[in-house]
């Protein structure tokens, strides 16, 4: 049986409406967290985009909207920041990655993240920003989200977000982001 993709794409004509898109995002996140508290899940997202568009200021409102407190910045230089959000029943582990200033995929290994992407002791999500930098040494990402700034538009702040599910986890938490779209136009 094959699977249809999901993809969802919003365009966002403001920052504002960039925070509420990422706020669908982080409620149906955490819809996914909530739906099993007793089972260690994991999901992995991958951030794309040219330098610029964004990929650090949409985790920073994804982190906010899903209750972080802390301050979130970004992971260009030490490669990973982790965050620990307190959910109703459990903590999640959430892992930002940069590989930006990475020049080989090695080096990505031999720092030992990739056991970030492995464990399963507790809940985690992983948020990776320049995948690419690591080729094939990734798992598949769930979700992939790509930001882009249109060049067209006037608008310095505008932002076109493609979502693709590219796993059935990643199908789960986007359908219900499509639905939060489709009830909240």
């Amino acid at each position: 049986m094959t699977r249809l993709a999901i993809n969802h794409t919003i365009h966002c004509k403001d920052e504002k409406a960039t925070a509420e898109a990422v706020q669908m995002l982080a409620n149906a996140i955490l819809a996914f967290y909530a739906a099993t508290p007793d089972k260690p899940q994991s999901l992995f997202m991958s951030l794309h985009g040219d330098l610029g568009a964004g990929k650090t200021t949409a985790t920073r409102y994804l982190l906010q909207a899903m209750g972080y407190q802390g301050k979130v910045k970004s992971p260009t230089y030490s490669l990973c920041e982790e965050h620990i959000l307190d959910l109703p029943n459990q903590a999640l582990h959430v892992f930002h990655f940069d590989l930006y200033r990475m020049q080989s995929p090695d080096e990505w290994v031999d720092a030992g993240l990739l056991e970030h992407f492995t464990h399963s002791e507790y809940p985690t999500l992983c948020i990776i920003e320049w995948p690419e930098k690591a080729e094939h040494t990734l798992p598949t990402m769930d979700l992939a989200i790509t930001l882009i700034h249109p060049q067209e538009t006037q608008s310095e702040l505008a932002r076109t977000v493609e979502i693709a599910a590219q796993t059935p986890t990643g199908e789960a938490v986007l359908q219900s982001l499509v639905t939060q779209s489709t009830s909240n136009p």
